[in-house]
């Protein structure tokens, strides 16, 4: 069940932690200020608790609650009750014609960017181009980079659209062992992005499969950071999917086969 909580922190951008709880902390000195009570002037959750919250999985405690309330608008009942169909927004936010027109031609722009995609992957047949592989290169380079800033429904499609282009660039028999392994490193990329997404939309088992594909794509590419950073979200994914003995499993399993990063 998606709560009106997670929608709000959805549409606030705060999905990522980092963002989310310094918001949170402000929020809670300016309603000491107000209300006179020095106990939640330095109340911030931890990120598991805050995780914990989006997906439905516990209740804040009191002061958490009153800070909620005062910042969000709403009681707790409703924060974590089910989320309405139509998003709640402030009626402000709502476009106006000009900013109607500009959302339109922003979509027409997107659209032939995409029609630009397949015509580049369509027309360099019997090889693997430069063009091709940057623009995936370009693609996985954004995606990672707005994937913490921007709700997810705004990356999803993309992030499917360039993980299908991986795949079929690496089956597809045409790239030299040179672009192949650059094209695993993407494919590792797009498959752990992939799995976080499904994460964050509370879906375990295809999370935990696109980690494992994100997992061969890494030892393909040889690189064992990347290798070390699926086996954490591969932890990750198991201890929020409520199994802790493989969480426990596959963190230990990327601190021994990768011992130089876990020291750091």
């Amino acid at each position: 069940m998606t709560t009106l909580f997670r929608q709000l922190v959805d549409e606030r951008e705060l999905r990522d932690p980092r963002a989310f709880l310094p918001r949170f902390a402000e929020q809670a000195r300016q309603l000491a200020q107000r209300d006179g009570d020095v106990r939640l002037a330095g109340l911030e959750p931890a990120a598991s608790t805050f995780e914990a919250w989006y997906y439905g999985q516990r209740l804040p405690n009191r002061d958490a609650r009153r800070v909620l309330v005062a910042w969000l608008g709403h009681s707790i009942d409703k924060l974590f009750g089910p989320a309405p169909q139509t998003a709640v927004t402030p009626q402000d936010d709502a476009l106006d014609s000009g900013d109607a027109d500009l959302h339109d031609m922003r979509k027409g722009a997107a659209m032939a960017a995409r029609r630009a995609r397949d015509f580049a992957l369509g027309t360099e047949q019997g090889q693997l181009g430069d063009e091709t592989l940057g623009y995936l290169q370009d693609e996985v380079r954004r995606i990672t980079a707005e994937y913490p800033r921007k709700p997810l429904p705004a990356l999803f499609d993309d992030l499917v659209a360039a993980q299908e282009d991986a795949f079929r660039l690496i089956e597809g028999g045409r790239a030299r062992p040179s672009q192949l392994q650059q094209l695993y490193l993407l494919s590792t990329l797009l498959s752990w992005h992939m799995a976080k997404a499904c994460h964050d939309l509370g879906d375990g088992s295809s999370a935990m499969m696109h980690a494992r594909a994100a997992g061969v794509s890494a030892e393909k590419a040889e690189h064992p950071a990347l290798e070390a950073m699926v086996h954490g979200l591969k932890s990750l994914i198991a201890y929020w999917s409520g199994y802790s003995a493989d969480a426990i499993f596959h963190a230990r399993r990327g601190a021994a086969e990768h011992p130089h990063l876990a020291e750091r």
